[in-house]
């Protein structure tokens, strides 16, 4: 959970965990009824995460809506605020201690050694001994720090962690020190992008591509030749700082092509402490803000009224202005207007989840913004001409404008435009707008209503690497030239119902296609595609008309390596050839009701890793040694398999008992039968 305790969007949050039909314009009034409907007379088992609300009207207001639950029902909460604990709990609270002295090293070693090399290196394992002490049973220290030596052989290094000042420091109970030591052995590179992360709220969720296209616009992610895709490297970097434990709660494909992430609160701490006076949040009690700020993010603030706060006057190289993921409220244009003709040096302007009838003109005189973002405004109605001026900007996002009429007809001009999101009004979209977007890299269209047919323009995007058309209901046909984006990595068609017609053999051609997701499709039907041999993930959804998979997915045996089926009312069985995929690491069969067997072999699908299953996951196969011993499959309980029908277990996967060895610092072996 974030900071601030939201109980709207808390709602919102409990109802999707359990449906799938929740319209975004309900008003609160209609949103705690659709939350009593839900969870009237159910037994249910609530956790509500990292929690820091000490506003006892706030959580009463929202116990008073949970209460018809049946009885036995839970409410799981956990936090590091004693006052949280003492105001929400009705029993003792159970506090966690650090880790023990044996389970530090052990974290602090799967991080800093390939498994089983640590043997390799006694001398090393000495020195960790010693560093962990400093630890105090963190896990996030232990992490961090030893991410940081990962397969650093030399003993020098070791002993510089071991050795560092730093941990003289008092500070923060020796956290925010210890973490200094892991972020002062990151490239340069790497230090300012993990800093850069401070411009968002401590506890939001962070959508990692919106981050990387930051980074990009701020400058901050170089490459070495002119061949390399910049958005490429940024990924490398995420992955890097990933590597080393400072992201967490990595959500892939959360939202289909979105993958999230969060900042743990210390390591926000800390990028805020890099980030020094260039980084400044502003709100209601800000009385200074340094000349030095680059990066100011407005929380809690008056947006309402004409003025800039006074202390930023001053400013002439301001960077980044943006504002609170949560939404802001009404904005007055003058306001927007004011920062444009202050802070003219602006790299990135990000207005999003507020509320303004229009953009200024005087945005076109931005000549260095390189990222807009205007998502979620219900109110904006069209974009000014002006913003054609914008030759430098790389990503304009313009999803959930659902009053937007459409796009300004030179849009074409922008010939630096990367990433493109849009919602609009329009039928369809001018062949001469989006088709001379030459450095188009990502077109998401969402939520475009009136759309009937896409530009024939597609075809010149040969620069394009994701096409995502979202909930275009009246949409009836792709352009047949759909077939020349060669370039093309990444598909997704969803909530389309009118579109029955969809030319498999156009897809065919897009050799270089590694994800694909296809869903709410009601007419669509299989087809034989015989060659999509770089395909690595592959999402079929609310497609009432596919019995089985695809033939042609077998000519991805090699390279597939995620496989979800949901929503598929007559999706009867899984093919035997199922076996050959020996890539596949996760495969998901959700809400697939006449789904009966399994077939024979799935023991040969080594790769497969263990999923946590919700409700409506039939079953995840696994063979990860370190878990269940080879061949064996892990399935959901009883429980959560009722109403799924009968299901039929292969030969190979035979009903057994598993010892299961529970890692971590609970020193427990237990009994576990699998079905």
């Amino acid at each position: 959970m974030t900071r601030v305790f939201n109980v709207e969007k808390l709602l919102k949050q409990i109802v999707n965990s359990v449906r799938d039909d929740l319209r975004e314009s309900l008003d609160m009034n209609e949103l705690q009824n659709l939350v009593r409907e839900t969870l009237y007379e159910k037994k249910y088992l609530l956790v509500l995460d990292d929690v820091w609300n000490e506003d006892t009207m706030k959580w009463d207001d929202l116990k008073k809506l949970l209460m018809v639950g049946a009885f036995g029902s839970k409410i799981l909460v956990t936090t590091r605020n004693e006052a949280v604990a003492s105001i929400m709990g009705t029993i003792p609270a159970y506090c966690l201690k650090g880790l023990s002295s044996e389970d530090c090293l052990t974290v602090f070693l799967r991080k800093a050694f390939e498994q089983g090399q640590e043997v390799l290196y006694p001398n090393l394992v000495g020195i960790a001994s010693d560093i962990v002490q400093n630890c105090e049973g963190n896990p996030l220290l232990l992490m961090t720090l030893g991410s940081s030596l990962h397969m650093e052989t030399n003993e020098w290094e070791w002993h510089e962690v071991k050795n560092h000042e730093m941990w003289n420091s008092k500070q923060n109970d020796n956290i925010l020190p210890a973490l200094k030591v892991s972020y002062e052995r990151l490239p340069s590179n790497l230090k300012v992008c993990l800093a850069y992360c401070s411009v968002f709220p401590k506890g939001c969720v962070i959508e990692i591509d919106k981050l990387i296209q930051l980074w990009v616009a701020e400058g901050l992610v170089s490459k070495s030749n002119e061949s390399e895709d910049l958005e490429h490297i940024g990924i490398q970097y995420f992955q890097e700082l990933l590597s080393r434990s400072f992201f967490q709660d990595v959500e892939e494909y959360r939202s289909v092509f979105t993958s999230l992430c969060k900042l743990h609160d210390l390591v926000h701490d800390l990028a805020l402490s890099a980030a020094g006076v260039e980084f400044c949040t502003v709100n209601s009690h800000t009385q200074i803000i340094s000349d030095e700020a680059r990066h100011v993010a407005f929380s809690d603030y008056d947006l309402s009224a004409a003025e800039l706060p006074a202390s930023l006057l001053n400013n002439q190289t301001l960077r980044t202005i943006s504002f609170s993921v949560d939404g802001v409220g009404p904005m007055s244009t003058m306001f927007i207007e004011n920062c444009i003709a202050r802070f003219v040096q602006l790299r990135v302007l990000d207005i999003s989840h507020s509320c303004f009838d229009e953009l200024p003109r005087s945005v076109g005189e931005l000549k260095y913004l390189r990222y807009l973002d205007i998502n979620s405004n219900g109110s904006i109605k069209e974009l000014p001409d002006s913003i054609n001026k914008l030759l430098s900007l790389q990503t304009l996002r313009l999803s959930h404008c659902a009053q937007l009429e459409g796009l300004p007809k030179d849009i074409g001009n922008l010939i630096s435009l990367r990433h493109l999101h849009i919602t609009t009004k329009q039928t369809c979209f001018p062949d001469k707008a989006i088709g001379c977007l030459s450095s188009l890299r990502s077109l998401y269209i969402h939520s475009c209503t009136n759309l009937v047919s896409l530009s024939e323009g597609l075809q010149y995007l040969t620069s394009l690497r994701t096409l995502a058309i979202i909930g275009c209901p009246r949409l009836t046909f792709f352009p047949s030239t759909m077939k020349h984006l060669t370039a093309l990595e990444n598909l997704l068609i969803v909530d389309c119902e009118e579109l029955t017609l969809l030319e498999w053999q156009d897809i065919e051609g897009l050799r270089m296609i590694r994800s694909l997701v296809i869903g709410g499709l009601p007419e669509l039907e299989s087809k034989d595609v015989q060659r999509l041999g770089n395909l690595q993930m592959l999402v079929l959804a609310g497609l009432p008309q596919l019995v089985a998979l695809p033939r042609w997915l077998e000519g991805a045996s090699a390279t597939l390596q995620y496989l979800r089926v949901e929503r598929c009312p007559n999706f009867a069985a899984l093919p035997k050839w199922l076996e050959n995929l020996i890539a596949l690491e996760k495969l998901e069969i959700s809400k697939c009701g006449k789904l009966s067997s399994l077939p024979e072999g799935m023991s040969c699908l080594t790769n497969l890793k263990p999923f946590a299953s919700d409700n409506h996951v039939k079953h995840v196969a696994s063979s990860q040694p370190e878990l269940i011993e080879p061949g064996s499959l892990y399935t959901p309980s009883k429980e959560k398999l009722k109403g799924s029908g009968k299901l039929m277990v292969p030969s190979d996967l035979e009903p057994r008992e598993y010892m299961i060895k529970r890692k971590g610092s609970l020193d427990v072996t237990d009994k576990v039968t699998a079905m």
